[in-house]
């Protein structure tokens, strides 16, 4: 046990594990996390995508070796702050009670004033302004004088076991995080509703159903003119037993509904489609609009065919949204194939002589909702303010003690005046100035002798 103790309160240990897990948060933050494996592989090779599929490279923050060094870092944390803070602990709570006037030459700031003041006088106005200004002072007595102690600032020496505790909670919230968190993508085409999120990670290709469903009521997106999406929301409905609400999700402007996050993440063509045609006769400039369903034949009107939609994608090559149609004439029975960009209106004019031009107006999307749940977040944030309050308890709080000896004189009294701080001594000498200063204002001997 005492082999095992040593072990975990070493501070190679520590330097060993903060080392591997700053390797392994910059190893999840470069390397993009939860991709296919062919894009591992297109990236870095077959033995590269196999070392990172090994190692779990592809979702560090969720990989059990990751989740063994936030452990491992804890018990160190613990071990070495509960071996060091008896002795903290017995610094904290000392007090030196035989306080002579050789004591005062040894203390790094002193000073020795003698008052015409009368012993009683000086004792009873320096405790009024003691506690006036400290509160609790401790008092002890001698055979020759009397002794007032104060000790401020002394919390100080517990900044660094309130830093390990906001660390500890800290890792504790992405201890949970990385265990019971996920993220994952949900598909919801226009007008239908769904609860399946599809995992990414270690858990690729399992299916999470929440304990609400959403609906796609509208997907709306906008383009630029060279055809690239300029924005895009979805419009949603929350569906939970019999409670019912509307919201818009877009970029930068998620969902946050019973501790999941819902991001809009992409949308592309609904897996059958239905898509509105915008027919131009060249000649005239008369449109008329045609609803197509997938795989569906539609008669056009004016005696022109059929028409049949036969496959759609989301995304050709990097062209958008593309449609293929069959137009099937009315007289020759002849079929035709029509391609179609929807982010190109004037594609059909330009590869296909016709009277009539083509142009899809409006189709059936679907919106892509990346989902998280992180139920560690508020964990995590409560270690930051604890980690914050440390560092301004270790860095800002100066651990300080004061000293006054009384003793009485054959006319009147004589006062030392001592300090000492465990830190940042130079600050701590303007203090102990000003605290002189105080002192011998107040109780009225400002103006004697100080040696």
């Amino acid at each position: 046990m005492k082999k095992i103790l040593n072990f975990f309160k070493s501070v190679k240990l520590t330097i060993f594990l903060l080392i591997l897990l700053a390797v392994a948060c910059t190893i999840g933050t470069l390397l993009p996390q939860n991709e296919p494996f062919q894009v591992y592989i297109r990236e870095f090779g077959n033995i590269g995508a196999k070392l990172i599929n090994t190692l779990v490279l592809y979702d560090v923050y969720h990989s059990s070796w990751f989740q063994i060094l936030l452990v491992l870092f804890s018990i160190n944390l613990i071990v070495c702050s509960l071996d060091r803070f008896p002795r903290t602990w017995r610094l904290y709570r000392f007090e030196k009670k035989d306080i002579d006037k050789n004591f005062f030459e040894h203390l790094p700031l002193t000073t020795n004033c003698i008052t015409k003041l009368s012993f009683k006088e000086v004792k009873e106005k320096i405790l009024t302004l003691l506690k006036k200004e400290h509160g609790k002072v401790s008092i002890s007595e001698d055979t020759q004088g009397v002794i007032f102690h104060l000790k401020k600032g002394y919390i100080s020496y517990l900044g660094p076991y309130i830093i390990h505790a906001g660390i500890l909670i800290i890792l504790v919230g992405a201890l949970i995080s990385s265990i019971f968190g996920f993220s994952g993508m949900m598909f919801i085409a226009e007008g239908e509703r769904s609860n399946s999120i599809f995992l990414e990670g270690r858990r690729h290709h399992h299916v999470y159903n929440l304990p609400f469903s959403l609906k796609c009521n509208k997907f709306v997106v906008e383009y630029y003119k060279n055809g690239m999406p300029k924005e895009y929301r979805s419009h949603i409905t929350v569906i939970d037993k019999d409670k019912k609400f509307e919201t818009t999700i877009k970029v930068n402007s998620p969902l946050d509904y019973k501790g999941y996050r819902f991001y809009q993440a992409n949308f592309g063509v609904a897996s059958n489609p239905t898509i509105r045609l915008e027919i131009t006769e060249k000649n005239t400039g008369k449109k008329f609009y045609v609803t197509v369903p997938f795989n569906k034949e539609v008669s056009l009107p004016y005696n022109l065919g059929t028409i049949k939609l036969i496959d759609a994608i989301s995304d050709f090559r990097d062209l958008g949204p593309a449609f293929w149609l069959v137009l099937t004439h009315p007289n020759t029975k002849k079929e035709e194939q029509i391609i179609l960009l929807s982010n190109f209106p004037e594609f059909d004019a330009m590869h296909r002589k016709d009277k009539y031009v083509f142009v899809v107006k409006d189709f059936t999307h679907y919106t892509g909702l990346e989902v998280r749940k992180d139920p560690g977040t508020w964990i995590v944030w409560l270690g930051c303010l604890v980690l914050i309050g440390g560092l301004m308890v270790s860095f800002f709080i100066i651990p300080q003690r004061l000293w006054l000896r009384l003793e009485p004189r054959d006319e009147g009294c004589q006062v030392w005046i001592g300090g000492m701080a465990g830190k940042r001594k130079e600050a701590f000498k303007q203090i102990f100035t000003n605290w002189v200063k105080t002192v011998k204002a107040k109780c009225g001997f400002f103006n004697d002798i100080c040696l």
